[in-house]
Parts: C-alpha cells; sequence; structure tokens
C-alpha cells in the first residue's frame, strides 16, 4: 500500500511534472481555431462546416488531420494538406496579435507550477510558428522544457505519442506522476492511453460530454487548480 500511495500524488504540486495542451487550455483560443477553419473550408475549399460539426469531429485534432477532414469533404482536383499549413499559421497569427490569448491566471498556474519544481511541457497538434510566438509573447516559453508540436509526431491525439515524447525528454519516467490539462476528447483519449492524470479544461466540448471522460473538471486554468485533491 505505501509503494501505490508513494506513485500517486494526492495534490498537483507533488506531481513530477505538469503537461498543457495548447489550444483551448493553456491559450483561450479554441473559438478563434474554430471559426478560421469554418472560414478556410468554406473561402478556399467551397465546404460548409457548421460551429456543432467543427466542435464534435473536429476540436481537439491536429491542424493536419482537420485540414485533411475538409479537404476529404471537397470536390474538384484533390490538393495536398500541405498546400495550407501555411495559409493556416498566418491566419491564426494575424487573428492573435493584437492580444495574448494565454490568459493572467494560466501564466500564473505555469510559473507555481515552475516553481514548485515541476517538469514541464506543452503538446499539441498545433505548429511551432503558432505556439512559439503565442508563449514567448506570454512570457512563458522558458519556462517550459520541451514543446512537442505537430511536427514533432507521426501520430496526433488519441495517440499518446506526443505525451509520452515529452515525458521521455523532460527524464519523467512515472506516468503515474505526470498530470495532464486538456480540453478536448481527442486529448483526453492521449492521456488515457499515455497512463497520465488528466485535469479536463471545461469550454471545448458540453460538460455533460466532458463528464464521461475525465474525471476531475476545472472551469479555466488558473492558482487555484494547486488545491485540487487528485489522489
Amino acid at each position: 500500500m505505501g509503494a501505490a500511495a508513494a506513485s500517486t500524488p494526492s495534490t498537483l504540486a507533488s506531481f513530477d511534472g505538469a503537461l498543457f495542451d495548447f489550444n483551448g487550455t493553456l491559450s483561450d483560443d479554441e473559438s478563434v481555431l474554430r471559426d478560421l477553419f469554418v472560414e478556410l473550408a468554406h473561402t478556399e475549399c467551397g465546404v460548409t462546416i457548421t460551429e456543432r460539426q467543427y466542435q464534435d469531429d473536429l476540436a481537439g485534432r491536429s491542424d493536419r488531420e482537420i485540414m485533411a477532414s475538409i479537404l476529404a469533404l471537397a470536390s474538384g482536383p484533390a490538393r495536398r494538406v500541405e498546400e495550407f499549413m501555411g495559409l493556416i499559421d498566418a491566419s491564426y497569427n494575424a487573428r492573435v496579435a493584437r492580444e495574448s490569448l494565454i490568459r493572467p491566471a494560466a501564466c500564473e498556474l505555469v510559473r507555481a507550477l515552475h516553481a514548485a519544481g515541476l517538469k514541464l511541457a506543452v503538446v499539441t497538434g498545433a505548429s511551432r510558428p503558432q505556439v512559439l510566438p503565442a508563449l514567448e509573447r506570454a512570457g512563458l516559453l522558458d519556462l517550459f522544457g520541451v514543446v512537442v508540436t505537430d511536427e514533432d509526431v507521426s501520430e496526433g491525439k488519441p495517440h499518446p505519442e506526443g505525451f509520452q515524447r515529452a515525458a521521455a525528454a523532460l527524464g519523467l519516467e512515472n506516468p503515474a506522476r505526470i498530470v495532464v490539462f486538456e480540453d478536448s476528447l481527442p486529448g483526453l483519449g492521449a492521456v488515457a492511453a499515455a497512463g497520465m492524470v488528466a485535469i479536463c479544461v471545461e469550454g471545448t466540448h458540453p460538460r455533460e460530454v466532458l463528464v464521461q471522460h475525465a474525471r476531475i473538471l476545472v472551469p479555466a486554468l488558473g492558482p487555484e487548480c494547486l488545491k485540487l485533491e487528485l489522489g
């Protein structure tokens, strides 16, 4: 019993590491990403996607996977996902340039976890040209030991590859001592497959759906997360 108790921390600060999804979790930008892809699908591909379709079928997937799903619905000559990646990056960065969507409370939590000695990483299906400038603008980039983006993995969420790569890069060997902040169903599936502990940020999916996939839900990231009982 002693060994089991030792492997399962009871508070957030007693974990060895914390991994953060980016879109909709660390960055309050899920609506920005949704609007971007809905508009891009219509203007570039002649495909109509409703907000509900995006939330149900695409939210939490990597940019490449979302774009591939859109192209699969398009008529006309076949087009490659790679044709759109630069456009996606440029459109996203233009939409978030005026203010950081990583909120002050989320920054406070990251700094508190770093000060507590946890090893930190970002694991996301977004691209480096989107994520790194946002982290730097928020003053957080230097606090993360590793940033795993879409370019770094062969399998996106719900596959656990991204979380496993981050843990290995940080030198974290016990997944039960790693907490992951996520907001989407694919992300929560990846956390479960990696054997890590999920904290789900509400907003991307209805709460009644999220409670079927996560034991711990929070309305937003902030220092109050440090008070959660996770054992």
